[in-house]
């Protein structure tokens, strides 16, 4: 009688140093982790030529699939900076979302990746960091979002600037 071992494995999302993603997909693979670079195909122009290139579809992002307990070695691989985390713990995706980042790669017609938006009067909460918990509304977005926190016990409010990555839009 055969008994089924269970995976424990997960998906986990990594960032990379800046353009390094397929450096660090060759490295995790030489050193046996899992891992999966979701690329597309992108017509480049230059000014003397044109040229169809796969670039990565999420910039600076890379997928591995290994066990909780195993998660810090795969920084042995190089090139990695951090797992992206939501409330504080490193975000896992299921396989069913890998195969909807595996289609989504197979498509040949036009898309674009929106990431997270935040538009101006959205309602967020900060899910890490020192404000953590906190709610507030933003008042403008760029490279930081600036997020404004209500003391109405005071009469005002306090802007923070903020990076986008540690707040999640409150529907």
């Amino acid at each position: 009688m055969l008994t089924e071992i269970p995976d424990n494995r997960h998906w986990y999302v990594l960032i990379t140093r800046p353009n390094a993603e397929k450096r660090v997909n060759l490295r995790l693979a030489e050193t046996g982790f899992e891992s999966y670079l979701p690329l597309r195909r992108q017509l480049r122009v230059w000014s003397d030529r044109k040229k169809w290139v796969e670039v990565p579809l999420f910039s600076s992002y890379i997928f591995v699939k290994t066990e909780e307990r195993l998660r810090s070695r795969v920084f042995t691989a190089g090139g990695l900076v951090r797992y992206i985390s939501t409330g504080g713990r490193a975000a896992v995706l299921s396989e069913e979302e890998i195969e909807r980042v595996r289609r989504l790669c197979s498509y040949e017609g036009d898309f674009f990746i929106e990431r997270g938006t935040l538009n101006p009067g959205d309602e967020v909460e900060i899910v890490e960091g020192h404000f953590a918990g906190l709610k507030g509304r933003i008042l403008q977005t760029g490279g930081k979002s600036k997020l404004k926190i209500s003391i109405a016990g005071l009469d005002c409010v306090a802007v923070v600037e903020i990076g986008k990555d540690i707040v999640r839009k409150i529907d």
